[in-house]
Formats: structure tokens, C-alpha cells, sequence
């Protein structure tokens, strides 16, 4: 996945070590944030050097990858998956996704997607794709389900914000081999 497709001036590309800390500073923006996120700010502490190894990581696995949507030479979006290596479910992947608040509702999120689904699509193993996320994120499950997600299950009461406030979080997956509706790449 070394081609950028660009889209309305939007570069969605696979992270390399050189982004360490622009992946960094994007990150902790996001957890400062922390709509539809359980890290919190102080809780997330990778250096850039710490960084830069995990990206190597992900660039050499085959089954893993961090795609960042770029905008002007700045992560405005990005999106990760980890595969786990024994046999019974190595054809399953998680991903986790996050778009910059001042970025949202610009078709972003779902160019991650359709980029990351052309990319399973394509994979020689990987055929499910599972995700979590937070039962009031209401956007995130309209884009996840107008991909081809489907909810396949609840942790309830599982995430306590600081007000008090406890929601479910629910896990959904996508067959993109399998599942009817297989997104083409554009948007």
C-alpha cells in the first residue's frame, strides 16, 4: 500500500517512521479531545522514538497497517489495524479510527475506510474486519454501517466517562470478501 490516493486534496497513505511525531502530536491531540476514545491524554505515552519503532513494525507486517489521511502536510485522520499471529484467527483483523474534531463531516473517516477495505480486499488472508465503539457515537455507527458493518455484540455499561456518564461499547465487523456490499475506493 505504497500509493497516496488523493481525494478533494486529502492524501490517504500508509504511515512510515518519518511520521512518528507528527503522528504523535496528531494522537495526543485526539486523546485531549476524547469523544469516542478511552485513553486518556496522560495515559498515552509513546516518544517519537518509541514511535518511529512501532511504525516500522506495522510497515514490515503484512498483515498490519496505519493509514494516515494528510491534508497540507498534517494527519487529519488515521486509521490502524492489528492482526493477532495464531492460525485460528488470523484471518480477522481490529481496527481503531479516529478523524481530527476540526475534520469531521467531510467524508474522511469513510475514505479511511474504503482505502483500508480495498487493502483487505486485496489481502491474501485477512478476510473479517472487527471494530469497537462507543454506543453514543452515533456518526461512527452510521459511517461504519453504511460501509457494511453489522453489530455483533455489546459490552455493556463498559465505559465510564468523567462525568459519571457509563455507556455500551459495541463490536461490529465487515466481511469484505464476503459481505455483499464491497465499497469501491471512491468516495
Amino acid at each position: 500500500m505504497t500509493n497516496a490516493t488523493a481525494r478533494n486534496d486529502i492524501i490517504i497513505r500508509a504511515a512510515t517512521p518519518s511520521d512518528a511525531a507528527m503522528l504523535n502530536r496528531y494522537i495526543r491531540d485526539i486523546y485531549r479531545e476524547g469523544t469516542g476514545m478511552i485513553t486518556q491524554p496522560e495515559e498515552f505515552r509513546a516518544s517519537n522514538i518509541r514511535q518511529r519503532f512501532w511504525l516500522a513494525r506495522k510497515g514490515i507486517n503484512p498483515d498490519e497497517t496505519c493509514l494516515l489521511a494528510v491534508q497540507g502536510g498534517a494527519i487529519v485522520g488515521m486509521l490502524e489495524c492489528w492482526t493477532d499471529r495464531r492460525r485460528r484467527v488470523r484471518h480477522s483483523t481490529t481496527i481503531a479510527m479516529s478523524v481530527h474534531a476540526n475534520w469531521r463531516k467531510r467524508g474522511i473517516g469513510k475514505k479511511l475506510l474504503l482505502h483500508f477495505t480495498d487493502w483487505v480486499h486485496k489481502h491474501p488472508r485477512l478476510e473479517r474486519v472487527e471494530l469497537h465503539v462507543h454506543a453514543d457515537n452515533e456518526a461512527a455507527l452510521a459511517l461504519y454501517r453504511s460501509i457494511g458493518f453489522a453489530h455483533e455484540g455489546t459490552r455493556r455499561n463498559v465505559v465510564r466517562y468523567e462525568d459519571g456518564v457509563v455507556v455500551d461499547d459495541h463490536i461490529m465487523a465487515f466481511w469484505p470478501k464476503h459481505d455483499k456490499m464491497v465499497p469501491d475506493n471512491g468516495a
